[in-house]
């Protein structure tokens, strides 16, 4: 075996005598001694890459601490705010948020979406990230100047009168959100920090509410202290991002014209989005009139605020997904994928069962009897919530890191003209049901055109391997809501034993057929108890 060796390496290096037996192993333990030395090296730069990533886990443990906290805060403050300011007053400042909502949508321009997909890539460079962050600032600061002109020719028109002070008092949430910079910590998966900060202004924006909000004339207080926190939480982020971001202009070149293009393309697919988010109240109130569109708020809402805790998953999982696919980390791009999408349907499925089981309780408890008629379109949107779940995860992890900004356009281009000609067909025979079939469908229109596209790029069968698992899982919940009607009339007792039972049921399940992501979280459960009792 070393003569063959030798007359090889003899032949191949083309000299001319044999090379001794002793000299080759010399030369062989040398060769391996070097690719020793460079395995542990690599092996060390793995764990240490493993060793800077923080959790996902506790990142969206944190990120849907601060999603809850959001919902919550409005049910605390706004029954305080309605009582002392009337409904005048709450509509004053309600109707100059919305106005400014439309500025602020062209300042913001997908800025963040960008710069959260194309910073994650670069963020362990210091250098570049710096660079990049100074050209997304500036980027930002420029459309922020030209919202604030646009608005200032908006004031100047006549029909606005006493709604001038509270547009330019609702307008500083423009800046400050500029300035604010919220996208680096999204980055650098900052999440404990912004939730602690979220809820530190909120605190301190309840206490100012009691504190200064006391009569009926004080609506321009209640408007300011809606804009605190996101100025609060500037002014933080300005002085945090130091140790991240070196804001000092260097000599280097800035450039801008890259970033354009697909920033464009993110901002019109928020327009899009927005447009077809909006679609089917505005059309419902056009064709049925204000009451139709009270009964379909009220459905809405129910779906809305589930909706937003699972979209929790996907909003902190980005900035992973773009670093794991910006340094060529394809195996822990695909792995995170899959467990996210399997831990995603896993909550999804069953809160949207459980949705169609106690929708008309909740409309009934927390809206009244006058929107009961509205329990058959909250049973409908209910199946949204999976849809809208996938359709994220298609869109703002597949799609999005992968540079397919045109797609996503095209698909929401594509639910949006679907929604509108359904919607016009539709609302006229049958009302607010029918609002909410055409809202549905829409999604399963966006979701057959985002998956058309992203099966392009990835395998999404692999996705749905245990959709059928959670379904049957869940499916008996129907069977739950039956039984408690049985025992009781009490419809605050049949909503608590339907959720309490249906969560135990389908946790006793998951537990017998073994579930992989229960048991993983069960043993890291008990095993952080073991530590806190070893202390």
């Amino acid at each position: 075996m070393w003569e063959k060796f030798c007359i090889i390496r003899k032949e191949s290096a083309g000299y001319g005598k044999k090379w001794s037996p002793v000299r080759l192993k010399v030369s062989r333990l040398i060769a391996i001694w070097k690719s020793d030395i460079m395995a542990k090296g690599l092996k060390k730069i793995g764990e240490d890459m493993k060793k800077k990533q923080k959790s996902i886990k506790i990142n969206l443990i944190m990120n849907t601490i601060k999603t809850l906290m959001s919902l919550i805060f409005p049910l605390i403050t706004f029954p305080y705010a309605s009582r002392i300011l009337g409904a005048t007053g709450i509509g004053r400042v309600n109707y100059a948020s919305s106005i400014v909502s439309y500025f602020s949508m062209f300042a913001a321009l997908g800025i963040s979406t960008y710069a959260v997909r194309e910073g994650a890539r670069i963020r362990d460079d210091k250098e570049k990230f710096s660079k990049f962050s100074r050209e997304m600032l500036n980027i930002n600061l420029c459309t922020t100047f030209i919202a604030y002109c646009a608005l200032a020719v908006f004031l100047a028109l006549p029909i606005l009168g006493n709604y001038k002070k509270l547009l330019v008092i609702s307008s500083l949430s423009i800046i400050f959100t500029t300035i604010g910079t919220e996208w680096i910590f999204t980055i650098k998966e900052e999440y404990a920090y912004i939730t602690k900060r979220a809820i530190l202004f909120q605190i301190i924006s309840l206490i100012l509410l009691f504190v200064l909000v006391k009569n009926k004339n004080d609506y321009y207080w209640y408007a300011a202290l809606t804009v605190i926190s996101s100025g609060g939480s500037a002014f933080f982020n300005l002085w945090h991002s130091r140790k991240i971001v070196d804001w000092k202009q260097k000599k280097e070149r800035l450039e801008y014209r890259k970033h354009l293009k697909p920033i464009l393309m993110i901002f019109g697919t928020s327009v899009a989005s927005s447009i077809y988010m909006t679609m089917d109240t505005t059309m419902l109130g056009a064709f049925r009139g204000d009451k139709a569109t009270g009964v379909y708020t009220a459905a809405v809402k129910i779906n809305t605020i589930v909706s937003t805790l699972i979209g929790t998953i996907s909003a902190t999982i980005l900035p992973r997904v773009s670093y794991y696919l910006g340094n060529n980390l394809k195996k822990e791009y695909e792995k995170l994928m899959k467990e996210s999408v399997d831990i995603l349907f896993m909550i999804a499925i069953p809160a949207a069962i459980g949705m169609i089981c106690t929708s008309d309780i909740l409309i009934l408890i927390f809206s009244g009897k006058e929107f009961l008629t509205g329990s058959m379109a909250a049973k409908i949107l209910s199946a949204k919530v999976v849809v809208g779940a996938i359709n994220r995860v298609l869109a703002y992890q597949i799609c999005i890191p992968h540079k397919k900004d045109k797609e996503v356009l095209i698909s929401t281009i594509g639910g949006a003209v679907f929604n509108l000609i359904a919607n016009a067909l539709l609302i006229p025979m049958f009302g607010v049901t029918g609002a909410s079939v055409a809202t549905l469908f829409s999604e399963i229109i966006v979701f057959v055109i985002l998956t058309y596209y992203a099966r392009k790029i990835f395998n999404t069968k692999m996705l749905y391997t245990r959709v059928m698992v959670y379904f049957v899982a869940s499916v008996w919940f129907f069977a739950g809501r039956f039984v408690m009607n049985m025992i009781t009339n009490s419809v605050f007792i049949t909503l608590v034993g339907t959720v309490a039972g249906c969560c135990l049921g389908y946790f006793i399940i998951l537990t017998i057929i073994r579930d992989p992501y229960l048991k993983q979280f069960e043993t890291q459960f008990f095993n952080k108890i073991k530590k806190i009792r070893a202390r």
